[in-house]
């Protein structure tokens, strides 16, 4: 009994995990050894290359991941977001993820310790409208020539739970 018991727990824990991990299409992060951001110069942009789309009917959420330092020089990240198609042509839009509350006494983010993590989404619905490879590009446009106690910034897709969108509206 104990032994069936096991069986169906570990088979619900891993359907559990495996719907999860369904609406992920792609997630990579970039490091930054210095931690240390330069503003502006192409050669200090964050790329992320071949982020494979295959589903074209379907919208998808963009979320940008951040990890930093207690002793991280700004309030709010912010960048300029380039969507490269895989014909070349590019859309831009450009966002601004503050790291402390309104009051700018806590973090926004999980303290873990030495590092803070958040995820913000910052494009919802996003169309894809050709199947292929696909790059995205972060450019620093904060207010200094560099943003110091940021470890690492990320992206992460998902496709849209319209479904939750259709009843909270």
């Amino acid at each position: 009994m104990k032994r069936i018991f096991s069986i169906i727990a570990f088979a619900i824990i891993i359907t559990f995990f495996v719907s999860c991990g369904k609406k992920t299409v792609y997630q990579q992060r970039h490091d930054f050894t210095d931690y240390t951001w330069e503003r502006l110069t192409d050669s200090k942009k964050v790329t992320f290359n071949n982020i494979e789309i295959e589903d074209t009917s379907s919208v998808y959420d963009i979320y940008v991941t951040l990890r930093h330092a207690p002793f991280i020089n700004v309030k709010d990240v912010k960048f300029v977001m380039r969507i490269i198609y895989p014909d070349g042509i590019t859309r831009e839009s450009i966002h601004d993820v503050q790291l402390m509350d309104r009051y700018g006494k806590n973090w926004v983010g999980d303290a873990m310790g030495d590092y803070i993590d958040l995820e913000e989404k910052c494009r919802s619905f996003v169309s894809f409208p050709a199947k292929g490879k696909y790059t995205i590009t972060l450019t620093n446009m904060g207010m200094y020539s560099k943003t110091t106690g940021i470890m690492d910034i990320g992206i992460k897709i998902k496709k849209s739970d319209i479904e939750s969108y259709k009843t909270d509206n």
